[in-house]
């Protein structure tokens, strides 16, 4: 029984973001955890005259709502259905309910309600893929839908400067089934050759995904998101693969630098992988 947990403040874009988890994981057998986050400062009386309880008794009856929706489109009897209102910030919230639920993933749109057009990513999206671990997550654009039948390709772009789990293994296996895909492994060359140490890696990779359609690729002379992207475009890749250990990382990577490569929203669905998996 696979866990997944879908965060929702009860937009739209959270709504596609659930209905793309469903069919994903059409076959599994899975509880899904829908869970709303009411942040404590916003509701304070001084402020607006809203207390927490009162938003938080609010949400519960939009939850209800969400519950009804659910049981409507979805009447997969692989499926159950749970609802968590808390009163804290989301990551914050996912951090101290992974401590009685062990989650498979994250499923998430990529914009909450509020967040304006000049960010990538919500702030809810990115401080959860900053400083939740052992989770990772996959962040819906608002415009993609998953249609099971379609062979699709992920890119995994790495440095192979670390060995990965045999839980990261056998997770990034487990998504390429769900996808249908092949996996097309990305390093960004910043050195004339790869190390022994990077060799090694890479040799690792490839015994690991031996049974998986795989191919390495490498790019040279181009900044890393640069590269990312126009090797996503030039192929039409369909998923995206970020791992790695390093706070910020993702942060940094998806600056506001970015906003041009990317078209200021992303079109492909990304998975991150988390600092500890």
């Amino acid at each position: 029984m696979k866990n997944i947990l879908i965060p929702t403040d009860f937009s739209v874009n959270a709504w596609k973001a659930t209905v793309y988890a469903f069919s994903l994981f059409q076959n599994d057998l899975c509880n899904f955890y829908f869970l709303n986050a009411c942040k404590p400062e916003f509701y304070t009386p001084d402020v607006n005259g809203h207390s927490l309880s009162q938003a938080k008794a609010e949400n519960k009856i939009l939850m209800e709502k969400l519950l009804k929706e659910v049981s409507i489109i979805n009447k997969n009897p692989n499926h159950r259905f749970k609802s968590l209102i808390v009163g804290s910030w989301l990551n914050d919230a996912i951090i101290d309910i992974q401590k009685d639920i062990i989650f498979d993933l994250i499923v998430m749109g990529t914009q909450g309600e509020n967040e304006p057009d000049d960010k990538i990513f919500g702030t809810n999206s990115m401080n959860v893929i900053e400083t939740v671990d052992h989770m990772p997550v996959l962040l819906i654009p608002d415009q993609s839908v998953h249609v099971p039948e379609v062979k699709k390709e992920m890119v995994l772009a790495t440095r192979f400067d670390k060995s990965f789990s045999i839980a990261e293994i056998n997770f990034l296996i487990d998504m390429t089934k769900k996808f249908k895909a092949s996996i097309r492994i990305l390093y960004i060359q910043d050195t004339e050759d790869l190390s022994e140490e990077q060799e090694n890696k890479k040799e690792e990779l490839h015994e690991h995904f031996e049974k998986i359609s795989h191919s390495f690729h490498t790019l040279t002379n181009i900044e890393v998101t640069k590269g990312i992207h126009s090797f996503i475009q030039s192929r039409n890749s369909d998923i995206l693969v970020l791992n790695h250990k390093k706070r910020g990382f993702f942060r940094n990577l998806f600056s506001k630098s970015l906003l041009k490569e990317l078209g200021k929203k992303p079109q492909i669905p990304i998975i991150f992988m988390p600092a500890d998996l």
